[in-house]
């Protein structure tokens, strides 16, 4: 018999640590090789760990919500056979990790997105048990405790008496002692937003907006959307966005590069690996879409539901998070009408789409109703001037103006 010393992996492209997220093998259980053993938490996605090697965990590196360093202790597997790490020096295998301290009485562990849902839905967390690691509260735990029921607000008897000219005196109100200010470590996909955007205010930047008479879109999008729905396709906007945008990069390539000061270089990109901004439970994240220039409106619509999928799940994988030329963040797909898109750096630039809504617009000269489309664009000003931008704007509106351009090419 032999101690196998697993240390955790490079598990992403530049990554220092991860989280782990719940361990699906428990000490003193058998394992397989390549039988999946722990789930670890990356400031990018959750990524499934499989076992090294066939044997009996004998202990762990850490527990649930324990946050470990690239190439440390993760698991020490007895196997029947000789065996050393392969990925750091043998150590001395630690005692089996305590179990993580139950949460303070009144303190409630959940997510920002699960506190919003339980408000929406008016349910009491402290009512709420939790299902996730120690104890912590998912949207799931919310969502389920909402169908059981929520409290009825009683309203009080009416008083007989004439109502007083005099207010009745106000009963001093003191705040429950359970109210205590919840402190959560800044890691995993928050930590990289927050790096993302402090970055992003580096750089010196250029905005400008547009509207799109978006009458002869949608009439584009619903010539189409039947028959991608009968084969199991859910057609938005968002690929007459990627198309239009790809086309517009190829006019001005500037705004399809990346610059790079320390070097005194700017690289312009022949792809053209689309970001997209997508919005999840824990965060926004920005799966990349390559190669779009050569996809049709179709397979973009297979591609973009695959990805917002696998991002819903933190299980994208390291390739379709890295590697972007140009992000684009749809907004209106939320509502939202308006907004200021902030870039991605080493990106030199990023487009935003607002919500459709019906507005008077001048047409031939007259005022007429029609739905209009809010476009904005933001790029690097020390890699493109005022011209380069409103060129790329315009070329975007002109395309969504008349889609049919758009689908002439793959």
């Amino acid at each position: 018999m032999s101690d196998y010393q697993f240390n955790l992996p490079d598990i992403g492209e530049g990554l220092s640590e991860g989280e782990i997220v719940r361990w699906m093998v428990e000490p003193g259980a058998a394992v397989k090789a390549d039988q999946i053993m722990v789930e670890v938490e990356t400031d990018k996605a959750v990524v499934e760990i499989p076992a090294p090697v066939t044997g009996t965990l004998k202990t762990v590196g850490g527990v649930a919500g324990d946050v470990i360093a690239v190439g440390t202790l993760l698991a020490v597997i007895e196997t029947d056979g000789a065996v050393t790490s392969a990925t750091a020096p043998a150590v001395t295998p630690p005692s089996p990790a305590p179990a993580a301290a139950p949460a303070r009485a009144g303190r409630v562990l959940a997510a920002p997105a699960t506190r919003k849902r339980a408000v929406e839905l008016g349910l009491d967390l402290t009512t709420v048990q939790g299902s996730g690691p120690q104890g912590r509260i998912t949207r799931e735990d919310v969502e389920q405790a909402a169908v059981g029921g929520s409290a009825a607000a009683v309203a009080p008897a009416a008083t007989a008496a004439a109502p007083s000219m005099t207010p009745p005196p106000v009963a001093a109100r003191i705040a429950p002692s359970d109210r205590v200010d919840e402190v959560v470590p800044l890691r995993g996909l928050r930590k990289t937003i927050a790096e993302s955007m402090t970055a992003s205010l580096q750089v010196p930047t250029i905005i400008d907006w547009y509207q799109v008479d978006a009458t002869e879109l949608i009439a584009a999008r619903a010539s189409l959307k039947e028959g991608f729905a009968a084969q199991g396709v859910k057609l938005t906007y968002l690929p007459f966005f990627i198309k239009a945008c790809v086309l517009a990069l190829q006019k001005v390539p500037s705004m399809n590069a990346t610059f790079d000061l320390d070097k005194g270089e700017i690289v312009y990109r022949m792809r053209y690996n689309i970001g997209l901004a997508t919005t999840t439970e824990a965060g926004l994240m920005v799966p990349v879409l390559h190669d779009a220039d050569l996809k049709s409106i179709f397979d973009l619509a297979i591609e973009i539901n695959k990805l917002a999928e696998l991002s819903r799940s933190r299980k994208l994988p390291r390739e379709r998070l890295t590697n972007g030329t140009f992000t684009i963040t749809n907004y209106g797909s939320y509502g939202a009408r308006m907004g200021t898109p902030i870039i991605r750096p080493p990106e030199a630039a990023i487009a935003g789409f607002g919500a459709i809504r019906d507005e008077v617009i001048p047409v031939d000269g007259e005022p007429a109703v029609r739905p209009v489309l809010p476009v904005c664009a933001a790029t690097d000003h020390r890699l493109n001037d005022g011209e380069h931008l409103w060129t790329f704007v315009r070329t975007v509106t002109e395309l969504l103006e008349k889609p049919t351009r758009i689908l002439g090419y793959v």
